[in-house]
């Protein structure tokens, strides 16, 4: 489905290929015709805004929202398991599940990173690739809903992935798992507190960007499947 390709690339780091490519990814959305003109228009307007960006400011906002704490992380694992041991299996999991598929993760790259497990689920059976974002989708529309909280646009990115998943989810549900939220970081001192790993783990791998063509991939991503022209 090359709207989850799509999305993945909104949710990567942004580059001046982005915002230059950002009408090209808009009609490919509009072509594919999945998501409904409630969950679309936002997400376009986002897409404008995005683009209209100085690069600079544009990266620095993605900076403030996604790497300055945990509340906003990528990393969908972080939300479900944290630092608990069922972590590991979990990665070890989606891992093989990607192998499956002839994917290679990236050095430096962990299997739960959104925009990399967009990507994978792009490139499944559409019935399948529903059921595994069908998974997912509780902890994506709980970021969604913090996003909201800090009326940030990437809000509009996560509403859309929930609603490709195709699942009904109850709004009291998410509130409260939005309420149980980790705190909000405010200052370097509580950032550097809330990232400190057991030294076993060695820190917390960066988010790395996807880039590639007006549909690119993410570059954490070696694959034996040619994803052009997948649906």
């Amino acid at each position: 489905m090359r709207s989850l390709r799509v999305l993945s690339r909104l949710l990567a780091y942004p580059g001046t290929e982005l915002q230059v490519q950002m009408p090209a990814l808009q009609d490919v959305l509009r072509e594919d015709g999945f998501l409904k003109e409630k969950t679309l228009k936002p997400l376009l307007a986002f897409m404008d805004e995005l683009a209209a960006l100085e690069l600079f400011e544009a990266q620095e906002v993605y900076v403030d929202i996604f790497d300055r704490g945990r509340a906003h992380c990528l990393h969908l694992f972080e939300h479900v398991h944290g630092e608990s041991r069922f972590r590991g299996q979990a990665m070890i999991d989606l891992t093989e599940r990607y192998a499956e598929k002839g994917l290679q993760i990236g050095v430096g790259e962990l299997p739960d990173y959104l925009p990399l497990f967009l990507e994978f689920i792009s490139i499944c059976e559409p019935e399948e690739g529903r059921e595994i974002l069908a998974q997912a989708a509780p902890v994506i529309a709980t970021m969604a809903e913090k996003l909201r909280r800090r009326q940030s646009g990437y809000a509009s990115v996560m509403d859309a992935i929930v609603a490709l998943s195709g699942v009904k989810l109850s709004k009291a549900d998410i509130l409260k798992a939005a309420d149980a939220a980790l705190p909000n970081i405010q200052t370097l001192d509580e950032l550097d507190k809330e990232w400190e790993e057991p030294e076993a783990f060695g820190g917390a791998p960066e988010c790395g960007t996807c880039a590639e063509g007006a549909l690119p991939t993410n570059p954490a991503v070696n694959s034996t499947h040619n994803l052009r022209g997948q649906s």
